[in-house]
């Protein structure tokens, strides 16, 4: 309410089309300046994950980045095919980039969105020392494995992690990185790598209800981050203003609050 929409317009004819994964680098000029969730980005548009609809194949002015739950709309919001776009958005948080996305998205979807903030951390002060020390708070009964294409496959199979960012679970196991804390051979908790491109990792944490709040959070995201340093690979974490226990533990660890960015949740009315 209150916001404005930039004129749609006209054209005779448009159509919405999907971009090949080994095609998607010419989307890459219409997100070049949006960091808060550029590992979900690179992602999409390096071919490893999700899906790209634009409005061309060669010549893009506007695209629509999903991934399974998820939505990033780049380019024109001004062209034609954005508000085509944005009406086809259904049951998934969508990212706008600029005012003008955000304020189209609000324009067709009206009272169906949910607004909540989103905050994007800089992993620029994780101290290795730090990262160590954290994981001796451990039990002695738990060990901390690395996630091999044996526990993917337990992962997935017991419901913990469905690997969306990978196209198989070799993929993970040749992309991949995680980390398990395993009790008598049950895994409590993990920390695994949600997404993937050539820059970083999308991080995904999750603890069995029976273990959580005791540590094992800390202790496998620990872990994950020793590594990605190790390897030179940049650990984005980013988290729902809503989800106080992700804000903590990203802090816990090191990070600092970097970015504010909004999400706008597209959902059917409810009576």
């Amino acid at each position: 309410m209150g916001n404005r929409v930039l004129p749609i317009c006209e054209s005779k004819s448009i159509n919405i089309v999907s971009i090949d994964p080994d095609k998607r680098s010419v989307l890459i000029p219409l997100f070049t300046n949006y960091l808060p969730q550029r590992i979900f980005i690179h992602s999409v548009l390096e071919g490893h994950s999700g899906i790209a609809l634009a409005d061309s194949k060669t010549d893009p002015r506007v695209a629509q980045l999903t991934h399974p739950g998820w939505a990033i709309l780049g380019g024109d919001a001004t062209h034609p095919m954005a508000q085509k776009l944005v009406q086809q958005l259904s049951e998934m948080w969508v990212i706008p980039t600029s005012a003008a996305w955000r304020a189209l998205i609000l324009h067709v979807h009206g009272y169906h969105i949910k607004q909540i903030p989103g905050i994007a951390f800089s992993p620029e002060s994780l101290n290795l020392r730090h990262l160590r020390n954290l994981q001796k708070r451990i039990p002695r009964d738990c060990h901390i494995e690395r996630v091999d294409i044996s526990l993917a496959n337990r992962l997935r199979n017991e419901g913990l992690s469905s690997f969306p960012g990978f196209s198989s679970l070799a993929d993970f196991a040749e992309r991949g990185i995680g980390f398990c804390a395993t009790i008598e051979g049950r895994i409590i908790s993990h920390a695994v790598s949600l997404m993937q491109c050539r820059e970083g990792i999308h991080i995904g944490i999750e603890t069995h209800p029976d273990f959580r709040n005791m540590g094992f959070a800390t202790v496998v995201a620990a872990k994950l981050l020793e590594d990605c340093i190790a390897r030179g690979i940049y650990p984005h974490w980013s988290a729902s203003s809503e989800n106080a226990a992700s804000l903590h533990l990203a802090e816990k660890l090191g990070y600092v609050r970097d970015d504010v960015y909004e999400t706008l949740g597209v959902f059917a009315k409810t009576s």
